[in-house]
């Protein structure tokens, strides 16, 4: 198993990648948008980790559910979470 990183970290390696936020809905089939990262940590940060209101302030209207994850693209995005949630079955 990898080591977890830092919050920081995380920040730092998204950025050196150049990742972007991407809105799903619930299901995680559907992409609603796509935010630049500065942009969505500071919206995230001031909503509380609302995922809902942060994008509302983004400009994205998203439904109660949506999920925001990290990636160059969409399709990077969805096949990362979705790597993450067999390898969270496992345990």
């Amino acid at each position: 198993m990898g080591k977890r990183r830092s919050p920081r970290e995380q920040r730092a390696r998204r950025e050196r990648r150049e990742e972007k936020a991407f809105l799903f809905d619930a299901s995680v089939e559907n992409c609603l948008g796509e935010v630049i990262r500065d942009d969505w940590e500071i919206e995230l940060s001031m909503a509380g980790g609302d995922t809902v209101r942060a994008a509302k302030e983004c400009g994205v209207t998203v439904p109660v559910g949506a999920k925001a994850l990290w990636g160059r693209s969409a399709e990077e995005a969805r096949s990362t979470y979705r790597h993450w949630q067999k390898r969270r079955a496992r345990k």
